[in-house]
């Protein structure tokens, strides 16, 4: 019999390594538990299979839908690592907080599959409405591609909702199954991520869909199979270690494979979409720079925002909503206007005037900025009417009789503070020019366009953005006085965490995409 004390002095032990919530490294061989979701599995027993021979560590591979296993991690709180495929990495980590580290290895790509031959000769997403094209789907509430069909289709100018109501289609959450359809003849296409159409390459040809038909990365924002708004393109794979594992070197061990040149390549021959890998998570914290995932909070960020940037903000704010589910309201006026707004306001988060300046100057006013950070260049160029009527060529023709001009007035938008400078620089009077001022640069577009005026000075994006109806006239850099925006972090956010991560966005490789598509600049000219 054993000793009561030692059984005390045993269960002592073990209640304080509970209570501390620590345990300590299993050295045994054990093999390594590896969650995987379905997409995901023919590749990682591959790579699971390869690592052992390599290594002798096993890695047993347990399959399920991926949001399966997520629940499964959450409740039983057992497994040492993650595979799986957006949106379930970011609910791991921000949700469920039982991931440590994370990295995408991968992507996966919509494709049409069709009957080896393509007998029906389907070349793209049009020819899936012919009448005598039998098609099949993935569901569209329970699979994360069949979330993202209305979409796709959408820039088809095809609307699925009704393709579906009038004629056969076959609906299933599986994409194996849809596939399997098309290979066993019960259907004559189908829409399957890549890499399960790879796995069925000996019965299968592939239709690729062009880029345009495709959403575009972090903008088109795609309601996950989870039933949250979330930016789902590229849909990523990932993997991830986790808190329950019982021997986290092992885990890290296996991950580094993963994340490896060699298993790359891997992926690359199982179909998959190979990208170069990014650490998404560390300790279990968003990596700076990258795409934040979706958070449980209703959060809402107040930005007191110069009107010129309202082209590319109002896209940011909804592909970062997407995104993160936190709300960016901004509040747009010209930048002598927004910088009394933001320092009267006491639960104000972020400031991005038209440039740096106010920025500097609000923190000389008030010490209310915490921190900033360059997001874009504005360069003034003249706008005039479409086809140039008036024939002007350059700044000295503002001041010809013949030509009406409007600028933003110096006190109240960056814009018209700028304009001054530049003809100050130029040798020339401002006081001399009957303009029509403006308080925001946007009005300044709007009175060329709808030809109220021959000409204005504005910035070079919105210029981009009204191009169809202006024509461009630009100034000689060494004549020119171009203007840098920056966003401050305010002292007074009640949301600092928040409002970090959407100045992470604006600076990410997403948000520079967007910036740039609406024409502002994201490097200095």
């Amino acid at each position: 019999m054993k000793s009561p004390t030692l059984c005390v002095i045993a269960a002592a032990a073990f209640l304080a390594v509970v209570a501390g919530g620590c345990k300590r490294e299993d050295t045994s061989p054990r093999p390594l538990v590896c969650h995987v979701g379905g997409t995901m599995r023919p590749v990682m027993l591959e790579l699971a299979k390869r690592y052992e021979a390599e290594t002798g560590q096993a890695v047993e591979v347990n399959s399920a839908g991926s949001g399966e296993l997520l629940a499964h991690i959450e409740l039983q709180k057992r497994g040492d690592l993650y595979v799986c495929h957006d949106p379930f990495l970011d609910l791991l980590m921000k949700k469920v907080r039982m991931g440590v580290d994370g990295w995408t290895v991968a992507e996966l790509t919509p494709v049409i599959v069709v009957a080896k031959g393509n007998p029906k000769e389907v070349t793209s997403l049009a020819d899936l409405a012919r009448p005598d094209v039998d098609l099949a789907l993935t569901d569209f509430k329970h699979s994360t591609l069949g979330r993202m069909l209305e979409t796709i289709f959408a820039k088809a100018d095809i609307d699925v909702h009704e393709l579906v109501r009038r004629k056969k289609v076959a609906i299933n959450k599986s994409g194996g199954y849809v596939a399997n359809l098309v290979k066993t003849g019960n259907a004559d296409a189908a829409l399957v991520w890549n890499a399960v159409a790879y796995l069925r390459r000996d019965a299968l040809d592939v239709v690729t869909l062009p880029a345009a038909h495709l959403p575009v990365p972090h903008v088109d924002a795609v309601t996950s199979a989870t039933g949250r708004p979330y930016a789902l393109t590229p849909v990523r794979v990932t993997i991830a270690t986790l808190t329950c594992a019982t021997r986290p070197e092992a885990a890290q061990a296996f991950a580094k494979f993963v994340t490896s040149d060699r298993a790359a390549g891997v992926f690359a021959e199982f179909g998959f979409t190979t990208e170069p890998v990014v650490k998404e998570y560390d300790d279990g914290k968003p990596v700076a720079g990258t795409i934040p995932g979706p958070v449980t909070s209703d959060v809402t960020l107040r930005m007191y925002t110069g009107a010129g940037l309202r082209p590319a903000v109002d896209e940011l704010a909804e592909a970062f909503k997407a995104a993160t589910g936190i709300t960016v309201e901004p509040d747009y006026a010209g930048s002598g206007v927004a910088i009394s707004r933001a320092r009267q306001d006491p639960r104000a988060d972020l400031f991005m005037p038209g440039d740096v300046w106010y920025v500097d100057r609000l923190q000389e006013l008030s010490g209310l900025i915490e921190s900033k950070t360059a997001v874009s260049w504005f360069v003034p160029v003249i706008i005039v009417r479409k086809g140039n009527p008036k024939g002007i060529e350059g700044l000295a023709d503002l001041f010809r009789d013949d030509v009406s001009v409007a600028l933003g007035r110096a006190d109240a938008c960056q814009v018209g503070r700028v304009s001054g400078k530049i003809l100050e620089k130029n040798g020339l009077d401002r006081a001399g020019l009957d303009a029509r001022e403006s308080l925001t640069v946007n009005e300044l577009g709007v009175w060329v366009k709808m030809g109220s005026l021959d000409a204005a000075v504005v910035w070079d994006a919105i210029a981009a953005n009204i191009a169809d109806s202006v024509d461009v006239i630009s100034i000689p850099r060494e004549k020119n006085v171009i203007s840098q925006v920056v966003v401050g972090l305010m002292t007074t956010s009640k949301h600092k965490e928040a409002a970090r991560q959407f100045v992470d966005f604006l600076t990410s490789d997403a948000g520079r995409a967007i910036l740039k598509s609406k024409g502002y600049r994201t490097e200095a000219p």
